[in-house]
């Protein structure tokens, strides 16, 4: 009997449980069938295509521009040795490196006294040439009025009877005496170190005390007057700045002559998020070895009063902007692939490939030519290409937002 009891109770709770899942799944299935009318509604128009981010570009002409990477220089620099031998006896306490100095400042002075003793010893020598030389004078003199006396005819002989060889003698004489005492004041002046123009001291090579001999190093000096820039362009780079630089147009080069002031460029520190103005003055005139590019020159004239200074080593991109190039697309460079392809979108929202010839860049954009008239006022490009695409591929054009 209490077995039955427990078999009957199982049951009714197995059927307890069934009962309560089917009214769960009713209420829920109820609860989700949508309203009529709804976002489900069998009439609703159906999507097609791949969602595709273009933007509208149009032909025209744009100002060609060219970057390149380079570095700052001075355009004047100069280690600065020793000429002659001695020990050290003054040092100016500008001799500090980022002291700046002037042009003709004594920086170092070496012990003279035994070049003030040459420079005597010298003129001493000058002063007997001196002497002899008038003494030969004089006694040619008298050997021409003694053979003048004498009645031969003619020359005679020898030169030596009017003293003519002993003549030459003291004058040759006399013009040694007069250089070797030159060269000892220019030894004398060596003895002080001055600072060959207004510059910045980089390094420092001598301490107190020391003793120099000639070539050795005294101090680096930067001038800071200008600051230099060398870059590395093409020949296509060159004639889209409109610098025509071969062999039988040099004599029309204006860098050549001087800037250039229809070219206009600027050197651009990321790291300073800085910009200064800058001038192309003139061009290496050879190609480099193994790049077989040609070098341009730019300068930026008193760099140390510009906002911020421009400091010497500083790394800066070149930005150089030339003459109009017509007939060119400007898209951003995510537009254009790795295989130089850009994906157009036509009016039947289609996907048209186009080989691109990328003609310069700019900051996130490129500029390209088609090779194709300019006949549409405007162009769909593709702006975030990828792999799925495809030669007449269906997509639905989005239109990028601006900024």
């Amino acid at each position: 009997m209490k077995k039955m009891i427990q078999m009957f109770t199982g049951k009714w709770a197995v059927f307890i449980v069934t009962a309560l899942a089917c009214t769960a799944g009713a209420f829920i299935f109820l609860e989700s069938k949508p309203a009529k009318g709804g976002l489900h509604n069998d009439t609703a128009p159906q999507l097609s295509g791949m969602p595709v981010t273009v933007q509208t570009v149009f032909y025209s002409a744009y100002p060609a521009r060219i970057t390149a990477l380079g570095e700052v220089n001075p355009l004047w620099q100069s280690t600065i040795k020793a000429r002659v031998d001695g020990p050290i006896v003054y040092l100016n306490p500008k001799l500090q490196s980022g002291t700046r100095v002037k042009k003709g400042e004594v920086l170092v002075k070496i012990e003279e006294t035994a070049y003030q003793a040459q420079v005597s010893e010298d003129k001493k020598r000058v002063a007997l040439a001196e002497v002899d030389l008038l003494k030969e004078e004089r006694e040619a003199k008298e050997a021409q009025k003694n053979w003048e006396r004498s009645g031969l005819k003619g020359s005679p002989a020898s030169d030596l009877v009017l003293r003519k060889p002993q003549l030459n003698s003291a004058r040759t004489g006399l013009n040694a005496a007069q250089k070797a005492l030159a060269l000892s004041k220019i030894r004398l002046s060596y003895t002080k170190i001055c600072a060959p123009f207004d510059g910045v001291i980089v390094e420092r090579h001598v301490s107190p005390g020391e003793s120099l001999i000639t070539g050795d190093k005294v101090l680096t000096l930067y001038g800071m007057d200008t600051v230099e820039v060398a870059i590395h362009v093409s020949a296509e780079q060159l004639a889209l700045l409109g610098l025509n630089l071969s062999k039988g147009n040099r004599e029309k080069a204006p860098l050549l002559s001087g800037p250039d002031k229809s070219v206009a460029a600027r050197l651009v520190s990321t790291q300073q998020n800085a910009f200064w103005q800058a001038q192309v003055v003139r061009d290496g005139q050879r190609l480099d070895s193994g790049s077989r590019l040609q070098t341009l020159y730019l300068q930026v004239a008193q760099p140390m009063a510009q906002t911020p200074p421009l400091l010497p080593g500083t790394f800066v991109r070149a930005e150089i902007t030339g003459r109009k190039v017509a007939d060119l697309l400007c898209l951003p460079e995510t537009a254009l692939t790795k295989q130089g392809v850009v994906w157009f979108v036509d009016g039947a929202n289609r996907l048209e490939p186009v080989q691109a010839k990328p003609i310069f860049y700019g900051n996130g954009v490129v500029y390209i030519h088609t090779g194709e008239k300019n006949s549409q006022k405007s162009l769909r490009i593709a702006v975030l290409p990828n792999a799925s695409f495809a030669a007449g591929l269906l997509v639905q054009p989005r239109q990028k937002e601006r900024g």
